[in-house]
Parts: C-alpha cells; structure tokens; sequence
C-alpha cells in the first residue's frame, strides 16, 4: 500500500507558498491512490523539540546500548522514525529561512539521522533507500545561477546533503518557488510577473509529480 509523508514546516498558517503547493501535491497524490496512507505532519505549527545530548547519543547507539535517559529521549524520536521507515514517499514543504532551513525541519532531521539510516557513501544502500523525496521551496528573492545573491543559497545544497546521509539522495525532486515576497515587498514589486511564473510552473510541476506523469 503506497503511503506518503507529508511535512509542512511554515510558521505562516496564511499566505504560505510552501503549504499551498505541497497542499495541491497532496490532494492530487491522494486522488491517484485512493487506497493509499496519508500521514501529516505540521512542524510549524506543532514543533518538535531539539536534541539534546541524551537525543543525539540515543541515535548513535544500538538500542540495547541505552540507559534509561537515552532511551526516554529516543521515544521522542521513534514515531518521526516509524512515519519515515512507512512512507514510500515523503513530501517536504520547506521555505528559505535566512538562506537555510526553518529551524524546526532541522529538529526532524536530528531525530531521524540514527545510526539505522546513516550511510557515509551517497551511492550505497542504506535503510531508507528507493523511497522517493519531493522538495517544495519557496524563495522570498531569487538565488538562481547568475544572480547576485547565488552565493547565498545554502537551502538546496543542505537539504541534499541532509538527504544523502540518511540514504534518501538517489531520488529526489526539488519544486522551487522563487520572488515569493514580490506581492507584499513594494521594492520587489517589478518582479511579481517572475514570482507569479514561478509559482505556476511549480504548481504544474507537483501536479504531475503527484500523478506520476512527466513533470
């Protein structure tokens, strides 16, 4: 039975891009699988605590190896685990937070990179791997090759880094939504034609992933 994680990690509940277009992803996926397990998580909205280092040592560690500490803070851990290990396919909704990652998506990460999963070669086999990710971004400027803040993208190759480790680098897509603030930053208002372009083509984009079809 196909399953389908699917994480949001927005602060914004309103007016997020992220969330809509990983919405319309999730709404055409489950109408392609009507048989199919739809599993949600909203890191913005419920977020997850950080690791401490009772967390970390519990993930680096066989089970049998904990104490009592390790063990209480792998519990925190194992259901994000579990929803992993079940997902043939899991759906990140990640916009750019000061040219990385909301905070809360890096406390997933820290609580499922355990030692099961971590591989140290991208082209070997781990746990995790055959399962395929969908990244949807969305960019308030634009970081794309050739503009001025190109350098500043540390969004993209992070997560890919992050996916590799634990064995999900072979098959993943990236959606990117760029000049997302262009509608309400006056200053970026002549780039509202780019950001609405954008936008479609990333909508486009998931429709077709979600259904299987050529994106």
């Amino acid at each position: 039975m196909p399953t389908l994680l699917h994480i949001d990690c927005s602060i914004r509940q309103d007016g997020s891009v992220t969330r809509e277009i990983t919405a319309i992803f999730a709404e055409e996926w489950r109408r392609a699988h009507p048989g199919g397990t739809y599993v949600y998580r909203d890191l913005g909205s419920s977020p997850i605590p950080h690791v401490d280092e009772a967390a970390v040592v519990a993930g680096l560690l066989a089970p049998q190896a904990l104490t009592g500490e390790q063990r209480a803070a792998r519990a925190v851990s194992e259901p994000l685990i579990d929803e992993l290990r079940q997902a043939g396919t899991i759906l990140l909704g990640v916009p750019m937070y000061n040219y990385s990652i909301p905070s809360a998506l890096k406390a997933w990460f820290d609580r499922v990179t355990v030692k099961e999963h971590m591989i140290e070669d991208p082209a070997g086999e781990g746990l995790l791997t055959g399962k395929r990710t969908i990244v949807v971004s969305a960019q308030g400027g634009s970081y794309a090759p050739g503009t001025p803040h190109e350098h500043h993208d540390f969004h993209r190759p992070y997560l890919q880094a992050l996916l590799e480790q634990i064995g999900l680098g072979r098959d993943v897509t990236f959606v990117h939504a760029e000049m997302t603030l262009a509608h309400s930053v006056p200053a970026l208002a002549p780039f509202r034609p780019i950001a609405d372009a954008s936008r479609e083509e990333a909508v486009k984009a998931v429709r077709a992933l979600a259904t299987g079809a050529p994106a």
